[in-house]
């Protein structure tokens, strides 16, 4: 998430989180280390790519927190090479799920007790101020100070706030307010920490934690942390997704395949396909790949390709379906001079021959003509070619991958392939799903072909979040092809730089609001009951809102009805998860 200031600047949260004064690691269940800002590198001295993927426990303030730390204590002082180091721990969540934990680094060597008092006061309230969460400071009967944050929160002013006294807070509108008053209040009376939850005017859940400084037994004054909880999920999501696209860590064998190339894989599926591909690049097996048209059959081959070790030889691609039938088997195999009318004079070389030492690619072979499959048949088999008018054989040596949208065993049983064709390319099998079966692709995607077609035509556009959900939900008949025309669409047509649903083509919009929908019933007009279309309408949208969030109460805010509307639809459908899904969601919150 950006935010653009009035004088032209766009800062996001990474630019936020590399601006900080403190180191931050952030490890993840397992404590591997997943992510490191450039302070962390200097306080540590070692370079992200030394410490993503190893253990935080591997280093030696790792070590010394995880002893320390797990005994209740919120921070440690550690002394590493002459230097004086506060280490504090908070939990990573997701979603309120904690996914690992978050470690923030301090370099304090100069603030001992002989430092200057203004100083150290000067950091404290830098750091107070850079605080996400609204924070506010109490003495024994009024707010001697707020954040920033909790001024963009609760939407007041700081004048309206400071020197207010908390007595007068009992009877406040505003529930902010209130709520410091509420919490004030309960934390001299239990003398302990205190946590609340409410909800603001406009929606947004919001969790009020007082925290009392004790002198000689004695309540000081009174800390009080207001967290938006609805606007940290919000980022969540968007960290959750860049973290999908930036932080995924591939197997070692995929990551070797990949090292180079513009292939983008998120979803376990296409992972396996394109490991796979990776595996087999290296020998010299027949590969046939069968896909939907647009999922990016070329790419894996080429990728195979280039993993080879015919890597330094031609890619030779030719469309079967594209060339007329009686053009391609000179376009295939060559023809001698003279041998037909309108050929070149001096005869021309084939693809097969072109491609010797390298690969040649047989896109959409299921299209080619029976009485061509034999001649490539025999072609595979002895690596030899006689060119259309020629009486003396070619011979060459390359590496056959085929790919085709049909199925080829159908066609094998109406007569339409041959069985011996089928058996010689079916060696080494690969499918690339359709974009629908891998949905987790789509984020990563988009934003790749943004970035492409942004540079390109020098634009800054960026997605709303609500454009990125129609994207996730359409089915893509087009597949990746379609879904880059659409995306560079958007880049040159697009009046803002932030690119809204309306932004989109009308078919797409309709079409994913629409999809899977069907009114027709058993009737003898053919048209459903009124009744019978809202149930269908009401179970399709459940269904593709339990693919968008993980709770009935995220569901519900979703589709804007009430949680148990949410409960009692999910029952009444049937509706695979719907248990899993409101025991998630009967929680508090």
């Amino acid at each position: 998430m950006k935010k653009t200031f009035p004088w032209g600047a766009t800062v996001g949260a990474d630019d936020i989180i590399q601006s900080s004064s403190s180191g931050i690691v952030c490890a993840d269940r397992q404590d591997i280390i997943i992510w490191v800002n450039e302070k962390a590198e200097a306080i540590l001295g070692m370079k992200a790519g030394q410490l993503l993927g190893s253990a935080i426990t591997e280093l030696d303030i790792g070590r010394e927190s995880s002893r320390e730390l797990v005994n209740g204590n919120a921070e440690i002082i550690f002394y590493r090479e002459g230097r004086k180091l506060l280490i504090s721990q908070n939990p990573l969540r997701s979603k309120r799920n904690v996914v690992g934990a978050i470690y923030t680094i301090s370099d304090i060597s100069g603030l001992d007790k002989n430092e200057n008092q203004s100083h150290l006061q000067c950091k404290v309230e830098s750091i107070i101020e850079g605080s996400h969460d609204g924070i506010i400071l109490t003495d024994h009967e009024k707010i001697v100070k707020v954040n920033s944050s909790f001024l963009r929160i609760s939407g007041l002013k700081k004048e309206k706030v400071e020197g207010i006294a908390i007595a007068d807070l009992a009877d406040s509108s505003h529930v902010c307010l209130k709520s410091i008053n509420e919490v004030f209040y309960l934390v001299h009376q239990k003398k302990k920490s205190i946590t609340i939850m409410r909800k603001m005017h406009r929606g947004n859940e919001i969790y009020i934690t007082g925290t009392p400084a004790l002198c000689d037994g004695k309540i000081d004054h009174v800390t009080v942390n207001i967290r938006d909880v609805t606007e940290l999920q919000r980022l969540q999501e968007q960290v959750s997704r860049l973290t999908a696209l930036y932080l995924s860590t591939p197997d070692d064998t995929l990551a070797a395949g990949l090292a180079g190339e513009n292939i983008i894989v998120e979803s376990p599926v296409m992972k396996g396909a394109v490991d796979l591909a990776v595996r087999i690049a290296p020998v010299d097996s027949v590969v046939l790949i069968h896909g939907e048209s647009g999922t990016g059959k070329e790419v894996l081959a080429r990728l195979i390709h280039r993993l080879s070790a015919r890597s330094k030889g031609p890619f030779i691609s030719i469309n079967c379906g594209a060339i007329p039938e009686h053009l391609l088997e000179s376009e295939l195999f060559g023809y001698e001079k003279g041998s037909f009318t309108g050929a070149w004079r001096e005869g021309k070389p084939g693809l097969f021959e072109l491609a010797n030492g390298g690969i040649i690619f047989l896109d959409e072979v299921g299209e080619m003509p029976l009485n061509l499959q034999v001649k490539l048949l025999k072609v595979l088999q002895d690596m030899e070619v006689y060119r259309v008018g020629g009486i003396k054989p070619v011979k060459f040596d390359v590496r056959v991958i085929a790919a085709t949208n049909r199925n080829l065993r159908d066609m094998v049983k109406e007569g339409k392939f041959r069985e011996d064709l089928f058996y010689r390319l079916y060696v080494v099998p690969i499918e690339v799903p359709p974009l629908r079966e891998r949905r987790e692709d789509i984020f990563p995607l988009t934003w790749h072909f943004l970035k492409q077609y942004n540079q390109k035509y020098k634009q800054s556009k960026t997605f709303s979040s609500e454009l990125i959900t129609i994207l996730e939900t359409y089915n893509w008949p087009g597949n990746v092809r379609e879904l880059q025309n659409i995306v560079e669409r958007l880049v040159v047509t697009g009046d803002t730089d932030l690119l809204k649903p309306e932004h989109l083509p009308h078919s797409i919009h309709q079409r994913s609001e629409m999809e899977g929908f069907s009114f027709k019933n058993s009737g003898t007009s053919g048209i459903a009951r009124l009744s019978h279309a809202r149930e269908q309408v009401e179970r399709a949208m459940l269904t593709q809102a339990l693919k968008m969030k993980q709770t009935t109460r995220e569901i519900a805010r979703l589709l804007g009805v009430d949680h148990s509307t949410v409960v009692r639809k999910l029952r009444k459908f049937g509706l695979s998860g719907a248990e899993k899904h409101q025991g998630k969601g009967s929680g508090k919150g």
